[in-house]
């Protein structure tokens, strides 16, 4: 059997003194999202397992009833830890702890398909330096699981282009990804396609059809799941969920586009889509400033054919951009504005614009190359984890979204 190495061990002690941390001071988030989804937890590990997929808004919050916002597979995961015996209120903030942790892992390990090594494991400890990271530090809402999932899809993505067997990792991300974030989904099978049609791998095609059919069948296996949880949810409350969830986010957006005060749909548009990129240079900061900087040097190289660096790095460069382009353009399409909707954007921008600095700048290269040891991204974790934790819990300033 193979022993865990060091960075392994890292993480597991890390992550072990983060839950304790946060049972020890018993901690509550002031984002009222993350109080009341933490709630929401701590009630269903109380309550028959068989009513899991069907969550009610505990008493004293904005709405009563059933909680239709998104699907309730962001729950279980932390019930089932107060059910294991961990404290209740605080189950929810301990599996987003888990969950930041293996988004650092994925992003360093999807990152190896395009840029070098040091490169890659590098993002595992600057990714955790941008704004963003130090704003959803501790939470209990759906962004670091929606990402988390995504790069997990990813991940098994790429290995399927040789393996065909992981296009089952593939379709675990999606169907992960729908049953926390619903109708967002969508957005999975987009970064896939985009991730297959823009990279490729120590000189392989662009696509292969292996990788293709894999996650063509990780959408039918989003089906599959949607299917199983209507039936569910209908056998729990005798009501339908999917038709009463989508009615309520369309008609929350559309309510917002009729607010919009009179405002020409194509200039509400560009204004959407301006709102949205500053919040994307501002979270992925200072990383962002670096990528937008290198922009000129790539567009002259292109036009003075000044030769490229390799394949893998440049369709790395043209997933990030595309799928910048896909966050911001399907969002700017409604006035329904909100920071966490391009979430999984900060973390691609970020990370890019972490690669471009490592290569434009010798002394942020040598300092990764000195801080490139297996324990260091678990300890960076460890040690700003527990600050702000002692922070929140005293009631000193954070980063707020």
């Amino acid at each position: 059997m193979r022993r865990p190495d060091s960075g392994s061990l890292a993480w597991i002690a890390a992550l072990a003194l983060g839950w304790l941390t946060l049972a020890a001071v018993d901690y509550r988030a002031r984002d009222p999202d993350s109080r009341l989804y933490a709630d929401i937890a701590a009630r269903m590990s109380t309550a028959p397992a068989t009513g899991w997929v069907a969550p009610d808004f505990p008493p004293g919050w904005f709405m009563s009833g059933r909680f239709r916002e998104h699907p309730a597979g962001l729950f279980v995961p932390a019930a089932l830890l107060a059910r294991l015996g961990y404290p209740a209120d605080e189950a929810a903030y301990a599996l987003n702890a888990l969950y930041q942790v293996l988004t650092l892992v994925f992003l360093q390990r999807v990152a190896a398909f395009a840029v070098s090594g040091l490169e890659a494991r590098s993002l595992a400890w600057l990714a955790q330096l941008l704004p963003v990271a130090f704003t959803y530090r501790i939470r209990a809402n759906q962004e670091q699981a929606l990402v988390l999932c995504l790069l997990v899809a990813l991940y098994g993505t790429e290995r399927a282009r040789r393996h065909p067997l992981w296009s089952m990792v593939t379709a675990a991300g999606l169907v992960g990804l729908l049953l926390v974030k619903g109708l967002f989904a969508a957005f999975g099978p987009a970064l896939c396609a985009l991730w297959l049609l823009t990279t490729r791998r120590d000189g392989a095609p662009r696509s292969e059809p292996a990788a293709w059919a894999g996650l063509a069948a990780a959408i039918v296996a989003m089906g599959g799941a949607a299917v199983l949880y209507e039936v569910l949810y209908r056998r729990a409350t005798g009501e339908p969920f999917w038709s009463l969830y989508l009615s309520r986010q369309l008609g929350v957006a559309a309510a917002a586009g009729a607010a919009g005060g009179g405002v020409p749909w194509a200039l509400s548009t560009v204004q959407n889509f301006g709102w949205y990129a500053v919040r994307v240079l501002w979270f992925a900061f200072p990383w962002s400033l670096a990528l937008l900087a290198a922009a000129p040097r790539w567009l002259a190289r292109k036009r003075d054919a000044v030769p490229r660096p390799a394949p893998s790095s440049a369709g790395g460069a043209a997933f990030v951009a595309l799928a910048l382009l896909l966050y911001l353009g399907a969002f700017s399409l409604s006035d329904r504005r909100a920071e966490r909707y391009v979430f999984p954007a900060y973390i691609l921008v970020g990370g890019a614009g972490a690669v471009v600095a490592l290569r434009r700048w010798p002394r942020l290269q040598r300092l990764a190359t000195a801080l490139d040891r297996s324990w260091v991204p678990a300890a960076v974790w460890c040690v700003t984890f527990l600050l702000h934790a002692v922070a929140g819990r005293l009631g000193l300033p954070t980063v707020k979204m």
